[in-house]
């Protein structure tokens, strides 16, 4: 990120008076944390700020503050500035692509490095952990804070490092994390509101999935088949995953999920040097290079004959 880039962006809030905050859908603590954190920035500033998303709000996150403004239908409007926050692509924002128009100026900011700026101003760094972070240094050089704030982003921080357990996981995110602790944020009780909703039926689903895991010959590549994928309030495939990635020495992790007929959400996860996104990036996704997601229209049978035998050929090549 360029000094100028930030300089422009603050120089944008301050000449404008309407804004729209969105984020992707599927919505996780990271782009919810985002959103809130700059809806807090803005208000502070007397702007007028709506957060418009295409899914509804996770239950999961309404320890946050301000989580009941956030609106999935928005009344014809315009606006003078449009952040899209935690978004590699503008088509990932769902129906509120079509608002984005309605902006004077849109601003992209992100850390995923398959974005491809889309913004009139675009402040993208992957090696940044989460969105969060990012508006941290946005919140650092206007000089606004306060715990709210410090709620949301830590939140954000926190869910996309994989409770500070991820790659992305360095002296910089502790720094972060360390000072917005300074402003009465506990983690136990941030831990505690994002991982005590399981209940009994979903360690029984969790519990199926883990037993009847597919392995490639070299035990290189694990996935799991899940044929029928409930959307719920709050995301177990992290919680899946963390179980998965104890797993030693296997390099790549996937979870097919169907969503509909022909419809497969397809995750990817790396504990290696596998780089995932590129991976996902063949099949019309992307995210990280240890994280990565996309969604293949077929059924589960098809992607799963589809995507194995790619990631078995591009882990081959890496030991070439």
């Amino acid at each position: 990120m360029s000094k100028e880039t930030l300089k422009r962006i603050i120089e944008k809030i301050h000449s404008s008076k309407s804004f729209l905050i969105t984020a992707h859908v599927n919505l996780e603590g990271d782009a919810l944390g985002s959103e809130l954190a700059m809806y807090i920035l803005l208000k502070k500033l007397k702007k007028r700020v709506v957060i418009y998303n295409h899914d509804s709000f996770p239950s999961v996150y309404e320890f946050l503050p301000n989580s009941r403004v956030i609106k999935t239908t928005l009344e014809k409007k315009r606006f003078d500035v449009a952040f899209v926050l935690d978004c590699s692509d503008s088509s990932r924002a769902g129906k509120v692509k079509d608002y984005l128009g309605r902006a004077d100026c849109i601003i992209n900011i992100d850390h995923h490095i398959s974005n491809t700026f889309f913004g009139d101003i675009n402040w993208v760094d992957p090696k940044a952990s989460s969105a969060a972070q990012i508006l941290y240094n946005l919140c650092e050089k206007m000089k606004i804070m306060d715990k709210n704030i410090a709620l949301c982003l830590y939140t954000g921080i926190f869910t996309d490092t994989g409770s500070f357990t991820y790659a992305s996981t360095n002296k910089e995110v502790h720094r972060v994390a360390t000072n917005l602790m300074n402003y009465g944020i506990y983690p136990s009780k941030v831990y505690e509101s994002l991982h005590s909703s399981c209940c009994p039926t979903d360690l029984k689903f969790m519990g199926r999935i883990i037993s009847s895991l597919k392995f490639d010959p070299r035990k290189k590549i694990c996935w799991a088949i899940i044929k029928k994928w409930e959307k719920k309030d709050y995301d177990l495939t992290e919680i899946i995953f963390s179980i998965m990635r104890s797993l030693k020495g296997v390099e790549v992790f996937l979870l097919f999920k169907k969503i509909g007929k022909n419809e497969t959400r397809v995750n990817f996860r790396s504990c290696f040097s596998v780089d995932v996104n590129r991976i996902a990036q063949f099949f019309c996704g992307g995210g990280h290079k240890k994280a990565s997601g996309t969604t293949i229209w077929e059924s589960l049978e098809q992607a799963e004959k589809k995507v194995i035998p790619y990631v078995q050929k591009y882990t081959d090549r890496l030991k070439k």
